[in-house]
């Protein structure tokens, strides 16, 4: 058993060496796997992040793609999974203080992955009394950046805004629902962020205007129920 212990201890060394250290697999057809294999995951990484991708360009998102996957190899063999922890590796690059931005918007890639592979609810009419309870959709995600990320990601899954891209550096905010084959994101505010955190624990109407009125006392806080009803964001239990 040992020796079969340090057999995958090396193997699985070696395979995530990258060609910097073989130890005891020098051969050209093991070469060819662990290559493979490491292009394998940059793939996965590059299709569930697109928009980092444009951002610092193919040769560069392969190095840091291989740079995560030395630190932070796959846990299981579904690659869709893997990625969880990428916008966090890269707000802790040094090279990001030219992008401080690029956290962030691999989150919203994330996010935006996360609901398009999330389990479908059936929505059921909702009916604005204050004795209601509601909840997230189980597709919604949402987030509230330090910078502008949102607008940066929706520019550049819009082509056609790129040009015109010059964004203020302000706080943002980012919803993405599926209320049906398509993901939609959306930018919002912090009341309706604050509406959204609300709703993240299964709660009345009534105790979520208190928590969100308690911060943001002049919103239209019908208006915010309104928008997560509509966007799919909200579900009635």
């Amino acid at each position: 058993m040992s020796d079969l212990a340090n057999f995958q201890r090396d193997f699985a060394a070696a395979l995530m060496a990258d060609g910097q250290s073989e130890p005891s697999f020098r051969s050209q057809a093991f070469a060819v796997y662990r290559n493979t294999a490491a292009r394998g995951v940059v793939e996965a990484l590059r299709a569930s992040f697109p928009t980092v991708d444009m951002l610092v360009g193919e040769e560069m998102f392969t190095q840091v793609a291989l740079d995560y996957r030395r630190e932070r190899p796959p846990a299981g063999p579904v690659l869709s999974d893997y990625g969880h922890d990428f916008a966090a590796f890269l707000g802790h690059q040094p090279w990001t203080s030219e992008l401080p931005y690029i956290a962030d918007v691999a989150l919203l890639d994330w996010l935006w992955l996360e609901s398009f592979l999330a389990a479908d609810a059936t929505a059921t009419p909702f009916q604005p009394n204050a004795g209601a309870r509601i909840a997230l959709h189980p597709t919604a995600r949402f987030a509230w950046m330090e910078s502008p990320a949102m607008t940066t990601w929706m520019a550049h899954r819009d082509p056609w805004a790129m040009a015109e891209l010059e964004p203020e550096w302000v706080e943002e905010g980012a919803l993405f629902t599926r209320p049906g084959k398509c993901v939609r994101a959306e930018p919002i505010d912090a009341a309706f962020h604050r509406l959204l955190l609300a709703c993240t624990i299964p709660t009345s109407v009534a105790d979520v205007v208190t928590k969100v009125a308690a911060i943001f006392p002049t919103a239209d806080i019908p208006e915010l129920l309104r928008r997560g009803v509509a966007s799919g964001a909200i579900i009635i239990l």
